[in-house]
């Protein structure tokens, strides 16, 4: 029987980070197949304990440590093996809950990935991505997530647009009020109300009249603008 993995493995120093990385990354170079999959997973849960036991103290090692696995652990979250794809969504939960804003130079590189797997037909895939891309943005706090949500919008799948529209309303209810007052953060917000209130879903529709109640107390002086330009 292989050993069992820790939850945590101790990280106190750069040093320790860098020699608890080594095997990892031989262990996610590894192309995915029948016999490799299950030793990918347990690779991936190895880096996760790193990053619970303290990775998350020496940001800029980890961050430029995870840059260097980003193309695996995206390859593990878009997998068709559903334990796999687990395992590296919860990786990056557990990274932007231990780097929070220090995260930034990571969400292009994972946020994507997140979205993409919300348009999958599994409602487990679905769930999880919502899941963790609510994870990242009430952790890291960063409103460059809204860009991302702002195109997500727009995608022809409707579980997509219903996780996007979901995200960007709960960027209103936890984000700093001034970081959503920055002239690209509101043109993002205001994007999203026009799109989303004449969605053919009904869930996305909803979603979009909470957003703009959210939008008329976080930004009220740029209501009238926008009510007079965009709602007849």
């Amino acid at each position: 029987m292989a050993p069992k993995i820790p939850s945590t493995i101790q990280c106190n120093s750069p040093e320790d980070l860098d020699r608890e990385l080594r095997p990892i990354r031989e262990i996610l170079a590894l192309e995915e197949t029948e016999e490799t999959w299950d030793k990918i997973s347990n690779g991936i849960l190895l880096l996760t304990a790193v990053v619970k036991g303290g990775a998350c103290s020496f940001p800029k090692d980890l961050v430029a440590s995870i840059k260097l696995l980003s193309r695996p652990i995206n390859r593990s979250i878009l997998s068709e093996r559903s334990r796999l794809s687990g395992t590296a969504v919860d990786l990056i939960a557990e990274l932007a809950t231990g780097l929070q804003h220090t995260f930034e130079p990571l969400l292009p590189l994972f946020l994507p990935q997140l979205l993409a797997l919300a348009t999958r037909s599994s409602k487990l895939s679905i769930s999880r991505a919502k899941i963790c891309i609510l994870a990242v943005l009430e952790n890291t706090q960063l409103p460059s997530i809204l860009g991302h949500l702002h195109v997500a919008v727009t995608d022809k799948s409707v579980s997509l647009r219903i996780v996007a529209t979901e995200s960007v309303l709960a960027c209103m209810n936890c984000f700093n009020p001034p970081d959503l007052e920055t002239q690209a953060r509101a043109e993002d917000i205001e994007a999203v109300i026009r799109t989303t209130a004449r969605d053919a879903n009904a869930d996305v529709r909803r979603g979009s009249r909470k957003i703009f109640e959210a939008y008329k107390i976080l930004l009220p002086g740029r209501v009238d603008a926008y009510v007079s330009t965009h709602v007849s």
